[in-house]
């Protein structure tokens, strides 16, 4: 398969110029626990209260709305009791991402991070609404920006980008980001992921979201179904998220909305009744 912009000389040159962090060891304490037929909940607890921040940013997250808690949640076992171990291990492996790239982190990459977990829950949300297991699609729309963040931190300049890429559709994304910074975050992100031992479709999957092809009937597949699936699932979750807190909405979803839409297997009427219902469930 042929990826656009994207050459041996191209990631030797980017690989020099990013730092890239190893992947944290927790993770791979995290994968194995996943891979344990006898995990428990305390097994997950007990592994996430060695960290203070990952602790913090649990309890954060259990306490938002998307989770519907009637009750406030004030330990890290509530927390992944109210979760669910899987889900909350997903979770867990974004939030690490995050810790690791961005130690000190300005104001944009807090808001972005802050949109990703949002993302993630509605994503799973979508999951449950479609009868999908949840795991995948949220640990994509976790980690499918994570380019974003790389770049804010290696340039300075690509704050006034980011705020141009977010007003353009989803075609333009890369072109924009080309001109200016001679990459773009998606290709970074890729690198990311297969710097952390993503699996090569996982990683495939951040590299091509973007691509204007990528849900025409017609194309030759670029990805197979289960990691078109997670790129769908995302780029719904994030129109969700922009039509309910920016009031500029989300203009670049008219132009892949019925694609997309047709792809999760549901009719337009349908899929505005479930954004209906995330945004009141994001406002109460």
């Amino acid at each position: 398969m042929k990826v656009p912009h994207f050459d041996q000389d191209t990631t030797a040159a980017l690989v020099r110029n990013l730092v890239i962090p190893p992947r944290p060891a927790l993770l791979d304490q995290l994968a194995a626990l996943r891979n344990d037929p006898e995990m428990s909940l305390l097994d997950v607890a007990g592994l996430i209260a060695t960290d203070i921040g990952l602790s913090a940013a649990i309890l954060k997250a259990a306490n938002s709305p998307l989770f519907s808690s009637q009750r406030n949640i004030t330990s890290v076992q509530q927390a992944v009791s109210l979760l669910g171990t899987r889900n909350t291990i997903t979770l867990v492996s974004g939030l690490l991402l995050r810790l690791a790239l961005t130690a000190e982190s300005p104001p944009a990459i807090e808001q972005l991070w802050e949109r990703s977990m949002q993302e993630a829950a509605i994503a799973a949300a979508l999951c449950e609404r479609l009868g999908r297991p949840t795991e995948e699609c949220q640990s994509f729309a976790l980690f499918r920006s994570c380019g974003i963040a790389v770049m804010l931190m290696r340039d300075t300049r690509y704050e006034r980008t980011l705020r141009l890429i977010g007003q353009a559709r989803d075609r333009q994304i890369s072109k924009i980001e080309q001109e200016f910074h001679n990459t773009s975050h998606d290709i970074v992100g890729y690198l990311v992921a297969r710097t952390w031992n993503m699996p090569e479709p996982f990683c495939q999957a951040i590299l091509l979201q973007h691509q204007p092809e990528l849900f025409q009937v017609g194309s030759e597949p670029l990805l197979d179904h289960e990691h078109m699936m997670m790129v769908a699932v995302a780029r719904a979750a994030q129109y969700v998220w922009r039509t309910s807190t920016d009031h500029h909405g989300d203009g670049a979803w008219r132009e892949r909305a019925d694609d997309i839409v047709s792809y999760l297997g549901m009719d337009s009427t349908e899929f505005e009744d479930w954004v209906d219902s995330m945004h009141h469930q994001l406002h109460h």
